[in-house]
């Protein structure tokens, strides 16, 4: 036994050598040493981790958490224990249940505390079934919404067929008859483009990102070519050909600039031989943080100016774009343009002058933002 063990029990070396170790130890201990630690020694040769509490001159235990090998040579066998004292773990132990135990009790016996935890519970539960009742009228009313575009796109479809049939197939039909046929199939076809572009709108909400590198000049093009807009003798559009690139989705950054020309379309100004739409992009430096005031971290962004010749401020474009939305024909493609832009973490802003036309400014970040979208 080394020196400090010894002097934890106040004994001395010769008051050690030669005795048993049973002798050292605990009433209840030797019990255990005896119908067990001693046992497994002799069928394993180690044990490890065993507990045994010695006791001291003065009466005072000592706690130890022993390993033990045993060491045979040609002529004796030797049990070597090396072990570390836990009194401290011991009392830690107990704190922690007394604390418990306190604890326990405390909540037990303040019945405004039980009180208190059970409205919570029930409060949980309530917000539970409310939270399954939102989710489920949302999932319901995104279900109506491809209902009504897909079930309404058919009739309109079959108005415009039998419409084209009858200006090509009718005979002696008037003047007037002919414009108001054209007019039929105008109205259904902005009618149905308006109920696909209702739906692209609502989807937007669970649409996931799927960001690649884009060129901007290439996401105009593609924009104008899925236009109807596409080979338009009245139609001149001006962009960049410095191959500015930014990360975002590709198949909605091209509806964005859909919409843009479709908007610009519709509200062209017939004083002008053609609608001119011009865009221009460059790159900037700007503070990404726009509602948290005093916080600053600048990143690179792409500003895009897209400006027209059209009839300006007939829509409100600056409202439309900064305040609440009322859905209707003339402002729903501008909605939809607004959400794409901010999806991308981005701003777009309009000014409009009577006659002259409308520029939306659209800044958007270069890079993929770490936010989740």
């Amino acid at each position: 036994m080394n020196a400090e063990m010894r002097q934890k029990l106040g004994l001395q070396h010769d008051e050690v050598h030669g005795r048993q170790l049973e002798e050292l130890l605990t009433i209840g201990s030797k019990i255990f040493y005896q119908t067990h630690f001693y046992p497994l020694i002799k069928m394993q040769n180690s044990v490890r981790e065993i507990y045994l509490v010695f006791k001291g001159v003065t009466g005072a235990s000592v706690p130890v958490l022993l390993n033990v090998e045993v060491k045979k040579t040609a002529n004796a066998t030797e049990i070597v224990c090396g072990g570390m004292e836990i009194s401290n773990r011991n009392r830690y132990e107990k704190e922690l249940l007394e604390a418990k135990k306190v604890a326990e009790n405390t909540l037990n016996e303040n019945a405004e505390l039980t009180k208190a935890k059970n409205a919570l519970v029930a409060h949980q539960k309530k917000l539970e079934s409310q939270y399954r009742k939102v989710k489920l009228l949302k999932e319901q009313q995104q279900e109506v919404f491809k209902l009504i575009a897909h079930d309404l796109q058919e009739p309109l479809r079959k108005s415009i067929f039998s419409s084209n049939y009858i200006l090509t197939k009718g005979k002696g039909l008037t003047k007037a008859v002919v414009e108001q046929l054209h007019k039929i199939i105008s109205f259904n076809s902005k009618m149905s483009d308006m109920l696909l572009t209702l739906l692209h709108f609502k989807e937007l909400d669970q649409f996931k990102l799927n960001y690649t590198t884009l060129n901007l000049t290439e996401v105009i093009k593609d924009a104008l070519r899925t236009s109807p807009l596409q080979n338009n003798a009245q139609l001149e559009i001006i962009y960049p050909n410095n191959n500015l690139q930014f990360k975002g989705d590709k198949r909605l950054m091209t509806r964005l600039f859909e919409e843009l020309l479709k908007n610009s379309w519709s509200d062209r100004n017939t004083v002008n031989q053609k609608l001119t739409v011009e865009i221009s992009a460059i790159e900037i430096t700007k503070n990404t943080f726009l509602e948290l005031s005093d916080q600053y971290l600048y990143d690179k962004f792409i500003k895009i100016t897209y400006s027209d010749n059209g009839v300006g401020v007939r829509n409100k474009f600056s409202e439309i774009i900064h305040k609440s939305v009322q859905f209707n024909s003339s402002n729903i493609g501008l909605a939809y343009s607004k959400q794409i832009v901010e999806k991308h973490f981005g701003v777009i802003s309009a000014d409009a002058t009577k006659e002259e036309g409308v520029c939306y400014i659209i800044t958007l970040p270069v890079d993929k933002p770490s936010i989740k979208t």
